[in-house]
């Protein structure tokens, strides 16, 4: 319900398995992050859901001619807690939708900030 986007290009003269550990630990403030051969970007619930909204991520990383492309979309969902809420308690249950909403812009910060941490981390060594 809730969503939002962080993407970035990094041009990066490593091996496509180092550049690939290097996303996965990033990506550790989000959830834990795995990233399969195909680059596709997998992120367990966990850190940054909360009552009332759940925290999806969908991401990947692909390679064209020593440039990575890392995108990362994600989704603050209110769970059917919040729905049942909102609907039994109506109109004040409407109140329970700011948490998710809340919720993507802290999402947002952290991608932000996972993206700020992956171009040091990569660029340093």
């Amino acid at each position: 319900m809730f969503k939002g986007n962080a993407s970035a290009r990094f041009t990066v003269s490593k091996p496509q398995d180092a550049v690939y550990k290097e996303v996965e630990q990033s990506l550790d403030l989000l959830g834990r992050a795995t990233v399969s051969s195909s680059g596709k970007i997998s992120i367990s619930e966990g850190k940054l859901s909360g009552f009332g909204y759940k925290a999806e991520f969908d991401g990947r990383v692909v390679e064209r001619s020593g440039t990575y492309v890392f995108d990362l979309d994600f989704q603050a969902k209110p769970d059917i807690i919040a729905w049942l809420i909102a609907i039994c308690l109506f109109p004040i249950g409407l109140a329970i939708l700011i948490l998710p909403y809340n919720a993507k812009g802290d999402i947002q910060r952290k991608a932000d900030r996972v993206l700020d941490d992956l171009k040091y981390a990569l660029e340093k060594k």
